[in-house]
């Protein structure tokens, strides 16, 4: 039987296959089916942070991240033990802006369809509001 938890009580190493220092969600924000959503407040301890920025490769892996937490929370409220995955391709990715240290980082990802242990989603990232990143993304489950 499924048990839905409160997302804000969600611990990211109970839902994602990373440890840190590489954990670059804070918290799953939305969750069901098809969409979720993350934040991330970007620190000068995050990874990826250089000259006060999240780089591009910081704000892909927290997309990638997007995807894995809404998998691993469906896992954890199913009894299941966390999948690892691996970003299979990426396309359609713009970046229009990164965020700087300080700012809150949120990202929705929207699964266009999953088939045999292969995930496709749609990504978008916003800082204030404002779009910062769109992409879409291909993830392998394991």
């Amino acid at each position: 039987m499924v048990q839905l938890l409160r997302l804000l009580d969600v611990n990211p190493l109970d839902i994602l296959p990373q440890r840190p220092p590489f954990v670059m969600i804070d918290n799953l924000i939305r969750y069901d089916e098809h969409v979720a959503a993350t934040r991330l407040e970007v620190k000068d301890t995050t990874m990826f942070v250089y000259e006060g920025k999240l780089s591009a490769a910081g704000m892909i892996e927290n997309m990638a991240q997007t995807c894995a937490a809404r998998l691993g929370y469906y896992n954890l409220i199913s009894g299941l033990p966390v999948r690892i995955g691996y970003i299979g391709a990426i396309s359609g990715l713009h970046i229009s802006r990164t965020p700087k240290v300080g700012e809150i980082l949120e990202t929705e990802i929207c699964v266009e369809e999953e088939v045999f242990g292969v995930t496709l989603v749609n990504g978008k990232s916003r800082i204030a509001g404002q779009t910062a990143m769109e992409a879409k993304m291909k993830i392998v489950i394991q």
